[in-house]
């Protein structure tokens, strides 16, 4: 594989907005080795009710422009284009980080893919908004609109020479939540819909593990399929086993849920991985949990060993 670079993706709640905490994280990751380091928006306190904040942007850019770094940026977790009563809100905020992502001089931005929780309550919103149909037909709509701005971000991403990848996120229940971002192939059914070539995937490799498993497609075929649309590629381990026991210390111990563990540490076959994507040519970001950080270090030599065969 010849890839741009190795990041590794800091924790929004361990910084906390704390500029300390922010310095003291991104010397780790630099002195792992990496090429660059993936920022959480809503940990770094600069987007302040949908405007970046220039004083704040200011003190956040001193501490960034200390280290050897380049970085890409991690919007929100819980952005959702989809929201019937946040949508706006969200929409501004997702403004507001091309404008900080231009700021910075990030080209790669990361977005969960959008949803709507169709509830019995819900659907009554829904309705009085829409008129009343199936969850089905309702859906479709929401994907039509959901695409119409996911287009017009990536025009204002595109000016800036910005790419956008919609990440394949994990469900651990799907019953009443309606998203393209379980399959990935869904996802690039999406990408093609918004029709952008700076609009594509951030393939979640773990996150495809998990799912593949857990609602039975096939890992493989889904990576194969993602691959051609990926713009960016999050890399973690974990065992396949798609339930939460509500904490990290909890979860640990048997093995649940998005572990984020370094590569190799999981039953992720990831030699067969590497080999499936090999034409891959972006960024390989590594998402380790944080508290995990004295193996920063190990992971990126492993990882470019990996990359190296």
């Amino acid at each position: 594989m010849n890839v741009k670079g190795i990041g590794i993706s800091l924790n929004a709640d361990m910084v906390n907005g704390d500029l300390t905490a922010l310095e003291t994280h991104l010397r780790y990751i630099a002195d792992a080795g990496c090429d660059y380091a993936e920022l959480i928006m809503h940990g770094l306190d600069v987007v302040i009710d949908g405007n970046v904040h220039p004083r704040r942007l200011e003190a956040v850019l001193q501490v960034l422009r200390q280290f050897k770094l380049s970085y890409t940026l991690h919007l929100p977790y819980e952005m959702n284009l989809m929201s019937l009563e946040k949508g706006e809100d969200y929409y501004r905020g997702f403004k507001a980080g091309i404008e900080l992502a231009a700021a910075v001089g990030i080209d790669t931005i990361v977005y969960h893919s959008s949803y709507a929780v169709l509830t019995e309550t819900n659907l009554d919103h829904y309705f009085a908004k829409y008129g009343k149909m199936s969850r089905d037909r309702l859906f479709a709509i929401l994907l039509g609109e959901d695409a119409d701005r996911l287009r017009q971000l990536g025009h204002l991403a595109g000016q800036s020479g910005i790419q956008i990848g919609i990440e394949n996120n994990i469900w651990y229940d799907i019953k009443t939540d309606y998203t393209y971002g379980l399959h990935p192939r869904d996802t690039v059914e999406h990408v093609r819909r918004i029709g952008m070539n700076n609009v594509g995937m951030t393939l979640d490799i773990g996150h495809c593990y998990l799912t593949s498993i857990a609602y039975n497609y096939p890992f493989k075929d889904a990576i194969l399929a993602a691959l051609p649309y990926a713009k960016h590629l999050h890399v973690h381990d974990n065992f396949g086993k798609l339930k939460d026991a509500g904490s990290y210390m909890s979860n640990l111990p048997y093995g649940y849920g998005d572990l984020h563990l370094p590569v190799g540490w999981g039953s992720i076959p990831y030699d067969e991985v590497f080999e499936w994507i090999a034409d891959y040519k972006g960024i390989v970001n590594m998402e380790i949990e944080f508290r995990l950080y004295p193996h920063f270090k190990e992971s990126t030599v492993d990882m470019k060993k990996r990359l190296s065969r």
